[in-house]
């Protein structure tokens, strides 16, 4: 398993077959309130977010694996649901099952934070992040009132009082698109988020672990193989 009990994460999950089914506000606002309905009652605390038209964007932090996982089968079940009857269509909404790369430490957090809300400016969306209405922007960057954010401690970090972290969040998010703010981050398509001598340790034991479930798996396949035929 990627992530531990106390994890924080970055989320991300496509719409199947790459369809439009986040595109209209309506689903964008179920998506929402349907995190915000059950992330209490699973122990899950949203750090950020950002809803494209065929993907959401998400980090936050875990009390366990099993709520975890049990969180986001029940949002995602009950969206799907929502989006078939309101389309009348039938299947899968949600494309396989979601990524979910694990965060190392609060300074890597503060980077997925970022390349979250810029992800509308670097669709093309919009030509501000703070114009985008489905992102965590303006909850960080102007104080905008958001139910579904629990911010973590290392924003609360940035300044003695509201006015001065959310100044040195715009500033950081102002420094990125000057830098480099159409570069695309591998924030997604990773397993695992930070220091690269900490991400390296992380695939080996990932490698090890997978590896050993093979060879279980041989071995247990092997024995069934000599079982004596019945009759």
């Amino acid at each position: 398993m990627i992530v531990e009990d106390g994890s924080t994460f970055h989320v991300t999950w496509q719409c199947h077959n790459q369809d439009w089914l986040l595109k209209e506000d309506w689903a964008k606002n179920l998506y929402y309130h349907l995190l915000l309905k059950y992330k209490l009652r699973y122990g899950i605390k949203i750090h950020s977010y950002s809803f494209m038209d065929n993907h959401p964007h998400l980090t936050g932090t875990m009390t366990s694996k099993k709520a975890f996982s049990a969180f986001f089968r029940v949002v995602n079940s009950l969206f799907a649901k929502a989006i078939n009857k309101r389309f009348k269509r039938k299947g899968q909404v949600v494309m396989d099952r979601f990524k979910s790369p694990r965060i190392e430490t609060d300074k890597d957090l503060l980077q997925v934070m970022a390349y979250i809300d810029l992800n509308p400016f670097r669709a093309r969306k919009v030509n501000h992040p703070k114009e985008y209405q489905f992102s965590s922007y303006g909850y960080y960057a102007y104080g905008k009132e958001d139910p579904l954010i629990d911010p973590p401690d290392t924003y609360l970090a940035m300044g003695k009082n509201p006015e001065n972290r959310q100044n040195a969040y715009r500033e950081m998010v102002e420094f990125i698109l000057k830098k480099d703010g159409n570069t695309k981050k591998n924030y997604s398509t990773t397993h695992f988020i930070g220091n690269p001598v900490w991400v390296i340790k992380k695939y080996r034991r990932l490698s090890q672990a997978m590896a050993g479930k093979t060879r279980s798996y041989q071995k247990s396949s092997l024995a069934k193989s000599h079982l004596p035929k019945p009759g």
